[in-house]
């Protein structure tokens, strides 16, 4: 009789062991199916912003793809001066229409020294910007030698000479071969200055330089 005593309790507390494991596994499918969810739910989310971030980065591709001019009056600067009042920052004042061909009648424009070699009117840009042209207008009355060699630079890589005296100069960059630049220099090495009435700059941008998209 202890023994068949015994067997019983040993049964009551294996049914109470089983019953606490019991609950303790549906706890557990409890918490796993939380988590589940949790981690669908964690999914869902990411692939949310995922897509949010694709939308914003088309949107800023588009509106940086934009090609436009970059260069209205931003600061410039020069290496040497030949007259009081001939500063850098006419070449980028819009200002480059005139009546005829006297001097009197020119819109202002800068000049450096005709003595010096190595003058250069260098324009800030104010970011990084895809370059896609820069055009330059000479001047109109004499002299249009002068800028025969200037060279034009995207930061340190050229995009073009000047070969020959001629009015306007137009230098496109290849859209195969994608420049960016945060200045673009014309550089001078001859002793001669520089008397230009115009600089245009197109571009696009500005873009950080980790999210470049060509």
């Amino acid at each position: 009789m202890e023994t068949l005593s015994l067997v019983k309790i040993q049964a009551v507390s294996s049914a109470q062991n089983i019953a606490e494991i019991k609950n303790s596994l549906e706890r557990l499918e409890d918490r796993i199916g939380m988590l589940e969810y949790k981690v669908d739910s964690q999914k869902g989310l990411i692939k949310k912003v995922q897509g949010d971030l694709t939308t914003v980065k088309g949107r800023q591709q588009q509106m940086t793809s934009e090609v436009r001019l970059i260069s209205l009056y931003k600061m410039v600067d020069q290496t040497s001066y030949a007259d009081a009042g001939r500063d850098a920052d006419l070449i980028v004042d819009g200002q480059f229409i005139f009546d005829k061909r006297a001097i009197e009648s020119i819109q202002t424009y800068p000049k450096t020294n005709n003595y010096s070699p190595n003058n250069k009117l260098t324009i800030h840009l104010g970011g990084l910007f895809r370059i896609h042209r820069v055009k330059v207008w000479n001047v109109r009355f004499c002299c249009q030698e002068q800028f025969v060699g200037t060279r034009i630079f995207a930061d340190v890589q050229m995009i073009g000479v000047a070969i020959s005296a001629k009015p306007i100069y137009q230098f496109d960059v290849p859209e195969s071969d994608p420049t960016y630049a945060r200045e673009i220099v014309l550089h001078q090495k001859l002793a001669k200055h520089l008397h230009i009435l115009e600089v245009q700059v197109w571009g696009s941008g500005p873009y950080d330089p980790e999210d470049l998209f060509a």
